[in-house]
Order: structure tokens, then sequence, then C-alpha cells
């Protein structure tokens, strides 16, 4: 197979060129600037205390102990900031033209946790690894509940992950193309399988890491985040501050992968914290955080139906598929199942394509996008 080399045309020269890579110096030579190099006066550090049950009622959340350590400044549950919050955590998109049962979901939880590792209190204090030992000190009491993990078996609703919405199934949307039933008609092989796509974790190399400072009736938060202008927008949605009095400065990101492509709870609560005691606040999160409360990807269960000709011509698809969403919606958890429904064809011509979604929830942590 032969090769053809020519010049780049376009005005701009730049497509067919070799171009040099602006930040590749100071990241080789140790110079570039993540969120735990961010030091500021007065700093303090926080420790996030998480539910070690997937499905619980809080009983009770006792902190004396925590507070009473001469490190510790303050230990606040989500039912201290529930007067500093105006709306919770974010969903962003939903299926057009279909109804989508949405769960509020807090930066901390309030009255019950849905999944491990859902926060359930933030320690603050002067020493990073101190209030880690303060955490341990909070005696939180819980509650189980029976616990549903199984997509399949959620759709049953024989444990309920809300029962305020007395179901598990979130939503229905189909997405049609041409006549699939017409397709499988003309096909001379009808094959059909049931395939699970596995949960998946973002894991880049620098976990995620937040400093939020609260001056002069304006917010500045380092993040670790792809999508800074999003996380603009939703702070100012969940505070109620104007979003020209948010400033979201992302320094060096040490890989995301989709896992930062998200306004995650620890944003909130570090901006709400940080004016309310009226100090710098850095956290940063640990590699079994990550795993277990950095949103996940895919776990989907799909039912897909491929009928062709035996000269090879597809002439349908149909695929079913069942979007395990986790315990509740976070920016673009209903649009990660319509995504693999948009590239379903992939690159050929095929002229019956149909997908129906179901999104379900379950005592997990959430999905969301997450390359792959």
């Amino acid at each position: 197979m032969s090769t053809v080399e020519s010049e780049a045309t376009t005005q701009n020269g730049h497509v067919g060129r070799s171009l040099r890579r602006k930040e590749d110096p100071r990241l080789i030579t140790g110079q570039g600037i993540y969120v735990d190099d961010i030091q500021l006066p007065g700093m303090l550090h926080a420790a996030i205390v998480r539910s070690p049950e997937a499905h619980a009622t809080i009983t009770s959340i006792d902190v004396s102990a925590a507070l009473a350590r001469d490190d510790v400044r303050a230990v606040m549950t989500g039912e201290d900031l529930a007067e500093d919050l105006e709306a919770p955590l974010a969903m962003l998109w939903a299926p057009p033209g279909t109804e989508i049962k949405a769960p509020e979901h807090w930066p901390i939880a309030r009255g019950k946790v849905g999944y491990v590792g859902q926060a359930l209190a933030i320690v603050i204090g002067d020493d990073r690894y101190g209030v880690v030992d303060a955490a341990e000190e909070v005696i939180v009491e819980l509650e189980p509940l029976p616990v549903v993990v199984d997509v399949e078996k959620a759709l049953e609703d024989e444990i309920v992950v809300h029962e305020e919405i007395g179901t598990n199934k979130a939503f229905e949307w189909s997405l049609p193309g041409g006549d699939v039933d017409a397709g499988f008609e003309e096909a001379d092989v009808v094959v059909e399988r049931r395939i699970v796509n596995h949960r998946i974790s973002g894991s880049p190399i620098e976990p995620r890491g937040t400093v939020a400072d609260y001056r002069a009736g304006e917010l500045t938060l380092w993040t670790s985040t792809q999508i800074p202008h999003i996380v603009r927008l939703v702070l100012s949605m969940q505070t109620g501050m104007p979003e020209d009095k948010i400033r979201i400065v992302t320094p060096e990101v040490g890989g995301g992968f989709g896992a930062k492509l998200q306004q995650y709870h620890e944003e909130t609560t570090l901006a709400v914290c940080a004016k309310k005691l009226g100090r710098p606040i850095k956290w940063v999160e640990t590699r079994s955080e990550h795993m277990t409360t950095s949103h996940h990807g895919r776990d989907q269960v799909d039912y897909v139906k491929i009928g062709a000709k035996r000269d090879g011509t597809i002439t349908a698809i149909h695929s079913k598929i069942i979007q395990d969403l986790g315990a509740y919606h976070m920016l673009l958890t209903p649009l990660i199942p319509a995504l693999g429904s948009f590239v379903m064809s992939g690159c050929y011509k095929i002229p019956n394509v149909r997908t129906d979604i179901v999104g379900v929830f379950t005592n997990k942590m959430s999905t969301d996008a997450i390359r792959g």
C-alpha cells in the first residue's frame, strides 16, 4: 500500500504540520502547578465523613468528640448547611419529551444515604492529617435498609432506592430510525445477544482536589476539573452567588478521562464552608475516595438484536439498553445511554436502527461520562 504526502493547503497552515507543545517543558521539569500545590495564608484542610452503608437511614451524627480536638475548627452535617444552599446538585440534561424522576441530591446527605461513600459530614481543621483522624471520631448511627445493586433486579421494585418516588425506573426513552421490523423481515440471519457493559472508574493519576477562598463577597475556587465554566454556573445555582462573583481556576489537570467532567459535592461544600468560616479550605481526595465517590461509567445491560443478509449487509439493529444510573442523577447521567444510541450504527450505512433505553436507580455511585 502506497502513501501520498502533500503540503498543507489550509489558510492557517497548521493542519498537517508538527506543532510544538507549550505545556511540556514545565511539566517534564516539575514546574507544573496542581491543586494540591496551592498554599494560601491561613488555609484550613478538610476531610469527608462517608457512609459505610449502601442504603441506610441516618439516625444520628455525634460530632462532639471531633469538635473537642484542638486542631479542629468546624464539623458540619447536611442539616448544618441546609440554609446555605438554594438548590441541590444539578442534572443538566434529560431526555427530551419524556418524564424523568429526579430525587434531590444534596452535597451532604440529609436523612438517608443511597450508596457507599456518600458524604455524611465535613471536618475542617488546621492539619490535613489531623482532620482525617478527627473524621474517625465522628460517630454516625445508621439504620441499614435493604440494598439493590443488580440493575435488572432493581427493575422489579422489590427494593426501592427512593421511597418518595416509589419506583427504581427513572425514565424510558426511545430513539427510532427506519423500520426495524421490516429490516428483520428481510434479513437472512438474525442474531440476539445479552451484553453486560461493566462499571468502570476514570482513575486519573491526580485525584480530584479543591481549594476554596471567600473574601470581600467573592469566591475563588481552584479545582481539578475539565469544565470550569459549568462548575461556576452550577455553583451559582446552588449557592445563590452571582456568577460574576465566582472565579474558577483550573491549574494543571493530571488526567481526567471524564471523571473530572463533573460538578462535585466537595466543590459546593468547600465553597459554602469557606464563606461561613472566613478562611480558605483545601480538600484532596484519596485514591479510595476516587474509586468509590467520583462518578463511574458504563454499567449497562444491553439486549442487542442484529439482522443481516448473507452477503454481509446489515438490515436492522435493535438495542434495549438498561442503564444503571446509580442512586442519583449527576450532570449528564441520563445522557450516557443516549450517547451509545447515537453511535449504535458506527460508521456503517444501516437503514433501520432503534434503541430503547431504561434508566434505573440502584444503591451505587452515579454513572456519568467516562472516556472510552
